[in-house]
């Protein structure tokens, strides 16, 4: 689907079951205007769903620097759709971390947790900013100085926003129709009541 094919099933909800004369047909602008604020409705809802997150999640390889964090996460490129800034950061909690041994990480959300004794068979990693710190399998540690690095690159599955319509799944056409029709009109009803 096309930005352009996009505008049109909207217009043409927006005036399903709507008296004469429709107002729509001349607001392709203001249509086109919300669809960025759609795809984002529509993504965040996805991640949430855990029925429909598939269909929103792809794999990003990020390199590791030589104190075992990410570069910065918002230029990660992605898999399928090769776009660089599309991750949600808040979509790796419904995804996974992996090493380049493939072993799943897990997630610790607080430093104090990440830099204090945990459990030796597993690797770890911490959410910082825009950025990924991790720790090593197999490695007892007891202060931040016994903290090693996992081999990089890391692989994350996360859930990302489509930059371009295009991207959108078939499966998820309708649903991006119907979010650009609930922007739309949430910003009316907004604009009219200010």
């Amino acid at each position: 689907m096309t930005v352009d094919e996009l505008i049109e099933r909207a217009k043409r909800r927006l005036n399903a079951g709507q008296p004469q004369p429709h107002v729509w047909p001349d607001s392709e602008i203001d249509i086109g205007a919300c669809v960025t604020d759609a795809l984002r409705q529509l993504s965040e809802r996805v991640m949430r769903d855990s029925e429909l997150r598939a269909w929103l999640q792809q794999d990003y390889a990020v390199n590791l620097g030589a104190n075992g964090e990410s570069t910065d996460l918002l230029t990660a490129t992605g898999s399928v759709t090769g776009q660089v800034g599309e991750i949600i950061l808040e979509g790796m909690d419904f995804g996974l971390v992996r090493d380049a041994e493939n072993n799943v990480l897990v997630p610790l959300m607080h430093y104090a947790d990440f830099v204090r004794p945990q459990p030796t068979v597993y690797g770890y990693y911490l959410k910082k900013n825009r950025v990924v710190a991790t720790r090593a399998k197999g490695v007892a540690v007891n202060s931040p100085a016994d903290i090693l690095s996992v081999l990089g690159p890391i692989t994350i599955t996360a859930s990302f926003t489509p930059k371009n319509v295009s991207d959108v799944p078939l499966d998820l056409e309708d649903d991006l129709v119907g979010d650009l029709c609930d922007v739309v009109t949430r910003k009316i009803v907004n604009a009219d009541a200010a």
